[in-house]
């Protein structure tokens, strides 16, 4: 048990450092890191570590955790903080995306993402927006794809798009909270394979070279890119269709499914 701690603790240190990288840049001191730690403790420890049949209490958060009972109390009742709100919601400007690259009207021949006309035609963008993002006017979304430099303007009348999704290259607020998300998917699914046998693990896979020259690496960032982006493209068309065919009436138990991707360059000192 001590052997399986301490390679834990060595596991969870490897994890920290790149995060305490990101913490520092953005002047997060340790105090306030510690304080975030607490609460994260204290919310899974009191949701997820009760005993059978009975409810769950301080003393019990307070055993598990090695936080004092008042700490806990002080911690159990802070109200949590608000997630920021964009000026367009996050899924109304990716449901337009994600119409683009999958509605057959807004492809051509080749599946790719038509230029389209901004307005005045059956096939536009306005039209694309009227499908897609319920009651939220075209130019507004506009601005914010334009604003991301997911789609661009070619002339007055005609824009195009240029990023496979939507990710902000500007706003930090909205970086962070893709980097939240993304990373919470991934921990999610390997904090599940160490609780289960193999039949029952979540996909989780790496392919890794060592050595590899900086040409090489270039080429394989763009390779890379490509056909992760195709293959996330045809897994969004296979959950859209399936989402079509699903009975918004059953009683079936539904819940949130995905696949995430992800590239990495690491130097050898980081492990």
């Amino acid at each position: 048990m001590e052997k399986d701690k301490s390679k834990l603790g060595r596991a969870v240190l490897r994890i920290l450092k790149p995060l305490i990288r990101i913490l520092l840049r953005h002047e997060l001191t340790h105090s306030e890191f510690s304080e975030l730690a607490k609460q994260a403790y204290v919310d899974v420890a009191d949701k997820h570590f009760s005993l059978p049949n009975r409810k769950q209490t301080f003393a019990r958060v307070a055993v598990l955790t090695g936080i004092n009972r008042k700490e806990v109390v002080r911690i159990a009742r802070l109200d949590e903080e608000q997630v920021p709100q964009t000026k367009i919601p996050l899924n109304r400007a990716t449901r337009v995306l994600n119409g683009w690259l999958r509605d057959a009207d807004f492809l051509d021949e080749n599946h790719q993402a038509k230029i389209l006309k901004l307005r005045g035609e059956a096939i536009s963008f306005e039209e694309l927006v009227v499908r897609y993002s319920g009651d939220i006017s075209a130019r507004a979304i506009l601005d914010e794809l334009i604003r991301v430099g997911a789609v661009e303007k070619i002339d007055k009348q005609h824009v195009q798009l240029v990023q496979q999704g939507y990710i902000p290259q500007q706003d930090i607020a909205e970086k962070i909270q893709l980097f939240s998300q993304h990373t919470a998917d991934l921990l999610h699914t390997a904090e599940h394979n160490l609780r289960h046998e193999k039949s029952e693990t979540n996909f989780q896979r790496e392919v890794v070279y060592t050595d590899i020259p900086e040409s090489a690496i270039q080429e394989f960032k763009k390779y890379s890119h490509e056909k992760s982006l195709e293959l996330l493209i045809d897994f969004d068309r296979w959950l859209a269709e399936k989402k079509k065919t699903i009975n918004k009436t059953s009683d079936e138990k539904k819940g949130r499914v995905g696949v995430g991707i992800y590239y990495f360059n690491n130097e050898k000192d980081e492990g």
